[in-house]
């Protein structure tokens, strides 16, 4: 049987795209000038928001921070060749310095959280962009049917990325071996599951959901998006790390099977997200002697 991606995105021509291909699923887009507006004000707020925490100031601490740590580890690394007294004594200047801009790279940390706390008010021109951005949000919500956000759950997913070859084949792109994972907004209308990006929406029939396949391996995310740390609860017990690329690392993701006519679609739902979706609709698990059959279709 053959399976499409629920969440497609052509990067072929734009590899900065995000809208979802359409599929039997989809009923609602929003108008292009409802589009065009809405992705204008969401960038007038992100630029005064960057600027208003002084971004550049942030990275220039961590910077310092991290050349610091570097030549102390250097210095320590030579200590059990060169003896600790020979080391102090010709080389205690490297030691100084990555002391010092260990210490540069914390004081400017400091100094940049007292002056965003001081500067926590907001100024005349961000409460105009914050207006702006709560006005277009509430015609996006209207004009595609999206109720209050309180009945809506946030679950993220894996789309499924890919460039198109001349000859119509596709292949999944990946930058740096990474799924650019996206959240979404799910709600349940009776025997329809709902979910949007606030671009579009699609609705599910309940029905349609054959099942889950869990998919072991190791799996990278470009983003963590949860206000809580990864190896915080509730996240902890999935073993998800941050490496050195500042991606995270994690062992599970699952494939949520659609039905649709002679076909099937699917999306992928990273493990920390899937309970919040089974506290949505409930799915059977297709794993065991089904599994292999699923993998290979």
């Amino acid at each position: 049987m053959d399976t499409k991606h629920l969440f497609s995105v052509n990067v072929t021509e734009d590899k900065y795209n995000s809208d979802f291909d359409d599929t039997p699923f989809t009923t609602a887009r929003l108008s292009p000038e409802t589009r065009k507006r809405s992705k204008e004000a969401a960038e007038v707020s992100t630029k005064l928001l960057l600027k208003s925490t002084k971004m550049p100031l942030l990275i220039l601490g961590y910077v310092l921070i991290g050349l610091g740590l570097i030549v102390i580890t250097a210095f320590i690394e030579a200590l059990p060749d060169a003896g600790l007294s020979t080391a102090l004594r010709n080389a205690w200047w490297i030691l100084l310095i990555g002391v010092i801009l260990a210490l540069a790279g914390g004081g400017i940390l400091l100094y940049h959280k007292k002056a965003v706390n001081r500067d926590r008010e907001e100024s005349p021109e961000e409460a105009a962009a914050n207006r702006s951005l709560e006005n277009i949000s509430q015609i996006v919500e209207m004009e595609l049917g999206i109720p209050a956000e309180d009945q809506l759950t946030e679950v993220e997913v894996l789309p499924f990325e890919y460039k198109a070859a001349a000859d119509g084949t596709v292949k999944e792109s990946l930058q740096d071996g990474c799924y650019s994972n996206t959240v979404l907004y799910f709600w349940r209308e009776e025997d329809t599951l709902c979910l949007t990006d606030y671009d579009c929406v699609m609705r599910l029939p309940t029905e349609a959901l054959e099942g889950y396949v869990t998919v072991q391996g190791k799996h990278k995310i470009s983003f963590w998006y949860k206000d809580e740390d990864c190896d915080k609860e509730p996240y902890a017990a999935y073993g998800i790390k941050e490496d050195k690329d500042y991606n995270y690392r994690m062992s599970t993701y699952y494939r949520v099977l659609i039905r649709h006519g002679d076909g099937r679609f699917e999306m992928r739902i990273p493990c920390y997200d899937f309970p919040a979706f089974q506290g949505l609709v409930e799915v059977a698990c297709l794993d065991g002697a089904t599994h292999g059959a699923i993998m290979s279709e």
